[in-house]
């Protein structure tokens, strides 16, 4: 199948942007004053809690990448709570909704009449405006009549809301890749260069139904049901004392994450309060494209305060073979697009099974979660430093204890983990409210470095599962008044044997520090300063020619300044500027710059714009700088740029009716000082990269 055929000089590209970039400007200023309003919170209320929350990940360097948070976020708006019948657990989802102001909602809604409007929770004590504005696009406070739990039998229960949403989606990169000019027998892809997805679910108050299939780039598609990968899930939810029982694939995510959590976690952001604690999400019907995350199998939770949930899963897994007997860990990025790589392809059974036990009270709840997992053939680790505490074997046993206990204006969580191999892992904080206008968060981790939770997300300095690490978090978050606001945070952490690609124990800290000022409803502006500093190895040669291991500190700061202008109610301005300097262990320093223009425009109510250019200058992959995009739904894009360029993209958003919706967007990187773009099958010969995307969505 051939998506595009694409091929243009790059001085004829540079005379079409400039001649579109007149266009847009034109009808910019023209619609910002002849259309009518179109309020657009709940998008950019999305947009700016993933920003918080990701800030600096690098997808090509962490274990997982957070699209499945980043649907559930969508999902969330998409399908608000209602306030009048959410459990703490599900209050507790909604960003900006801590245990104490879920457990007033709870406490207020059994104590006087029902919310009849969302703005009616400012009587809850400690929610007012700024909260109110951050949780709103959740939730809503549903109809005056809710069917009873007792008519199972009647289709018309579960059947009540329902609704069918269907997603297709291409993608493709415009230039021709290495991999796609060799031929099978050396190496090349086996598929063409378009990426497919597509997502169909029926979902109401009670039953979800859901088939998702993909495949990437290089992986070949001889027919419908030849997708690399599919996921598929029957679930019953909310019925009764039966919270959800499901068949297929879910994800699983208890306590603080420390055991089981395969949902997906953000690191240390902006979001300085939130980030340390985690609410768990139990186990969940699973729907997006992750291909190596989640479970397959059934699941069920029961009870109310006192839940009981059991779970088994069995699915293939892909891993290197060694030799007929043994294999590598199973891999992570799910990609079949070679000879070789088919040849593995899911070549390892995983068998996994567990539970949880937990009783909630009024003041909080404690759990205890384990699970016993089994390859059917052995895992062997590798040789090198950093891997000495891997997993080896075929079998692990794992078990955990964690709690969260609300005591006055504390909150006081915490994990304790154990593995059958004597290893242990703790995570343990609060969250302190400190008066009306400051807000605190610490929390202690320490995690041996033979932990092997095999499923964890615990909160830490590395990516992934918790283990091999201790350190010490402390956050503040201070609203000075309704317009002006301060946070920071400041993390030490210490790995007691070497971290990936390191070959000597290690320690560093990094801090931040946050400043928010909102003079006017339509004018926002933030300065942001970060510093990491870590040992890392670097090599020397001494005089007698010999080359040495020393261990040395790399060091990065970077300086965000930011400022977003709501021009009309058709048009928001968004300006950014970041400086970095980065010094790697035992090098000189190098520096970094980006700079973007970003304007959102509506032409008419039903058709949204978003369009940024940006400039980047830097010395290399270490002085790199990140930027959120906004993309097509549930396409998540924290896009690193490093070297000398510039990066321009269009977005539209086109509600063609109640029912059906559209998204297009084209995007292309070109960069002054390169004449290779990456390297493998993945390298593109030339300064320029392209990529574009068609995305449609059905709902009735």
């Amino acid at each position: 199948m051939k998506f595009f055929n694409y091929s243009y000089r790059q001085d004829g590209l540079l005379i079409i942007i400039c001649r579109l970039s007149t266009i847009l400007f034109y009808i910019l200023v023209v619609t910002s004053t002849t259309f009518a309003q179109h309020r657009d919170s709940t998008q950019s209320v999305i947009e700016n809690d993933l920003e918080l929350l990701l800030e600096e990940f690098d997808s090509d360097e962490a274990d997982f990448t957070p699209n499945e948070l980043l649907e559930f976020l969508v999902n969330l708006a998409a399908n608000p709570l209602n306030i009048n019948r959410a459990d703490i657990d599900e209050l507790l989802q909604v960003p900006g909704l801590n245990f104490r102001m879920a457990q007033n909602i709870v406490q207020y809604r059994s104590s006087n009449a029902p919310f009849e409007t969302v703005d009616d929770l400012l009587n809850v004590t400690g929610i007012g405006y700024v909260t109110l504005k951050q949780i709103r696009p959740y939730l809503t406070v549903g109809t005056g009549s809710e069917r009873s739990r007792d008519l199972y039998l009647n289709p018309k229960y579960w059947t009540g809301k329902g609704r069918f949403e269907g997603y297709n989606r291409l993608q493709k990169t415009l230039e021709e890749q290495r991999g796609f000019q060799r031929p099978d027998s050396l190496g090349g892809f086996i598929g063409n260069p378009v990426k497919y997805y597509h997502r169909y679910r029926y979902l109401s108050n009670h039953l979800s139904i859901n088939i998702t299939q993909e495949k990437d780039p290089g992986e070949p598609l001889r027919d419908p049901t030849d997708f690399d990968y599919t996921s598929w899930h029957v679930a019953l939810e909310n019925n009764g004392r039966l919270k959800s029982f499901i068949v297929g694939d879910y994800s699983i995510s208890f306590g603080q994450g420390l055991l089981l959590w395969s949902g997906g976690a953000f690191g240390k952001g902006s979001e300085v309060i939130r980030t340390p604690i985690k609410n768990e999400r139990g186990v969940r019907p699973l729907t997006s494209a992750q291909e190596m995350t989640g479970f397959r199998g059934v699941a069920a939770t029961y009870g109310e305060r006192f839940q009981l949930t059991g779970f088994y899963s069995r699915r293939k897994r892909t891993a290197s073979e060694i030799d007929v007997s043994y294999v590598r860990f199973p891999t992570e990025s799910g990609l079949h697009r070679t000879l070789n790589e088919r040849a593995r392809r899911l070549n390892l059974n995983q068998s996994t099974y567990g539970g949880r036990m937990r009783y909630q009270s009024s003041i909080g709840y404690l759990g205890v979660s384990g699970f016993h997992n089994r390859f059917d053939r052995p895992v062997q680790k590798g040789s090198l430093p950093w891997e000495l505490y891997n997993f080896e074997g075929q079998t692990i046993t794992g078990y955990s204890a964690d709690f969260r206990i609300l005591i006055h204006s504390a909150t006081l969580f915490g994990e304790g983990s154990w593995t059958d191999n004597n290893a242990f892992g703790f995570l343990g904080g609060a969250q302190i409210e400190i008066g009306e206008k400051t807000d605190a968060s610490i929390a202690y981790r320490r995690y041996d470095p033979g932990l092997q939770t095999m499923f964890g997300s615990g909160f830490g300095e590395q990516s992934g599962n918790p283990r091999n690490e201790e350190g010490f978090y402390i956050g503040i978050q201070h609203r000075i008044n309704s317009s002006i606001s301060i946070s920071s945070y400041i993390d030490q952490f210490h790995f007691p044997t070497p971290r990936f690609q390191q070959r000597q124990p290690s320690s560093g800290y990094d801090w931040l520090g946050r400043l928010d000022i909102s003079p006017r409803s339509n004018l926002s502006f933030y300065a942001l300063l970060r510093f990491k500093q870590r040992e890392e190895d670097y090599r020397i040669t001494d005089n007698s020619g010999r080359e040495q291991l020393k261990l040395g500190e790399s060091k990065r700061f970077s300086a965000r300044f930011q400022i977003e202008y709501q021009l009309s109610p058709s048009v928001r301005l968004r300006t950014r500027f970041d400086r970095v300097r980065n010094r790697d262990a035992g090098l000189t320093a190098g520096y970094g710059s980006l700079f973007f223009q970003d304007v959102r425009f509506y032409l008419f109510d039903r058709l949204r714009f978003d369009t940024r250019y940006t400039y980047f200058d830097t010395d290399g992959f270490g002085s790199r700088v990140y930027q959120f995009e906004n993309n097509l739904l549930y396409v998540l894009s924290n896009t690193m740029l490093f070297d000398r360029g510039h990066r321009m993209y269009v977005l539209l958003n086109y509600n063609a009716a109640d029912w059906l919706d559209f998204w297009f967007k084209i995007s292309t990187t070109i960069y002054e000082n390169r004449d290779v773009i990456s390297s493998g099958n993945l390298q593109i010969d030339g300064n320029q990269k392209s990529d574009i995307g068609v995305q449609a969505r059905v709902r009735f």
